[in-house]
């Protein structure tokens, strides 16, 4: 009833005359929808995650009014931009109204996204428009990993990982980052390195994040069969039934070999060369060669497979399955995954030669452990209990090195 009085209030025409008294014409008003957000912006269950999508955002949008120059100065690899917010009442359901988003080296780390090959707006895309998902030590070994508190989340896209890590390796990323950026842009990309592409820091309730952002290993959109984490080191190195990769033990045992052919394997054990080298000559040590193995005929299998329990499930559902694809060959999987191989940098086929056709991708992994006190404690405890002459993986740099070098010489074939 209150609404139809207001209506009547704002009427100022007169119709027509009845028995001399005047009637009013009541005019229709148009009912206004209400605003619906076509949508979800910076939304997860998880609030670290809302402000980690909400803050890429932010620095990305920040980054495209800012010029890039062409030779970096040594303030660049000290600077920072950081955001505190006290009271962020918009998205509030999915958001935290207290948070601190800081990102180190911004120009740095554009700049580096450019020599990698990644384009602004595929960033920001993929980190910030789509959820990402978590996986506990996907990138490495996941029950050290679990140990030490270390998680991975990936984007949505599978392109970009984001590894949470501790403090120290800030400090210690920090204090390499103007050697790993002056290698990265004298190879101009072709390196297995890890390719960095962000860090971050992020305060939700009061604790402290710290997270890198670097290029998926696993980024082609195939699956990935066997998984291996090689350290070139033979003891303590069989998987149990906790991990997720197997191992260098495993990788023996069942005589695997990455066959790539001569001309491939050389340039790819060039590059390793000189990748160990640059990591032997800052102390690192406990690295990982990630190498996951795509049969391209299982994959084919599987696809056929998938086709057939999509079609009759639409043939269940009474829709007509003309249109479904027609399942690929071998040879249009290839050329498919060539593609991928353009864009990832990661991947490699197998050699022509072969029957057993195979797609292979691998890079370097954690590799921000640095020989001190603690590792050469390690070393001393693990070689009076297996033996000085035994294959352990804490080992010095230059010896880790070489027998890593070892190892991938006799790996590639």
């Amino acid at each position: 009833m209150l609404k139809k009085k207001k209506k009547l209030k704002k009427i100022k025409k007169i119709a027509f005359v009845r028995n001399g008294d005047e009637m009013p014409e009541v005019k229709k008003q148009k009912k206004r929808k209400a605003f619906k957000m076509k949508k979800k912006v910076f939304r997860s269950s998880d609030p670290l995650l809302s402000v980690f999508m909400w803050g890429v955002h932010q620095s990305v949008e920040q980054l495209t009014h800012c010029t890039i120059p062409p030779l970096l100065l040594d303030t660049d690899f000290k600077a920072f931009s950081k955001i505190s917010i006290e009271n962020y009442n918009f998205n509030s359901d999915n958001m935290t109204g207290k948070f601190k988003f800081k990102e180190y080296c911004p120009i740095v780390f554009k700049n580096l996204r450019d020599r990698f090959g990644v384009k602004e707006a595929l960033f920001n895309q993929a980190l910030s428009s789509c959820e990402p998902y978590y996986e506990v030590g996907a990138q490495g070994d996941p029950s050290k990993e679990k140990e030490r508190g270390h998680k991975y989340f990936y984007s949505k896209d599978n392109k970009f990982v984001v590894k949470i890590f501790h403090s120290e390796e800030v400090e210690f990323m920090h204090s390499i980052l103007n050697v790993y950026y002056n290698y990265a842009v004298e190879k101009a990309g072709q390196t297995l390195l890890p390719q960095y592409l962000a860090m971050y820091k992020i305060t939700v309730s009061g604790i402290e994040y710290h997270m890198i952002v670097m290029k998926n290993v696993f980024a082609v959109n195939l699956r990935i069969h066997n998984k291996y984490d090689l350290k070139g080191s033979k003891v303590d190195r069989a998987a149990t039934d906790k991990d997720h990769s197997l191992k260098d033990c495993d990788f023996l045992k069942e005589e695997m070999k990455i066959r790539v052919g001569e001309e491939k394997r050389k340039h790819i054990l060039e590059m390793l060369e000189s990748d160990v080298q640059f990591l032997s000559q800052l102390k690192i040590m406990d690295y990982s060669l990630l190498l996951g193995v795509h049969n391209v005929a299982r994959g084919l299998e599987e696809r056929e497979m998938d086709d057939e329990h999509s079609s009759s499930d639409d043939l269940l559902d009474g829709e007509d399955n003309k249109d479904s694809d027609v399942p690929m060959e071998i040879e249009e999987e290839e050329d498919e995954v060539e593609d991928q191989i353009y864009e990832n940098g990661y991947t490699y086929f197998s050699d022509e030669i072969l029957t057993d056709k195979e797609v292979y991708c691998f890079g370097l992994i954690d590799v921000l452990t640095k020989y001190n006190a603690t590792k050469r404690a390690a070393h001393t405890a693990k070689t009076m209990k297996h033996g000085a002459g035994a294959e352990i993986s804490t080992v010095r740099p230059e010896s880790y090195a070489k027998r890593f070098l070892e190892f991938m010489s006799n790996a590639f074939v």
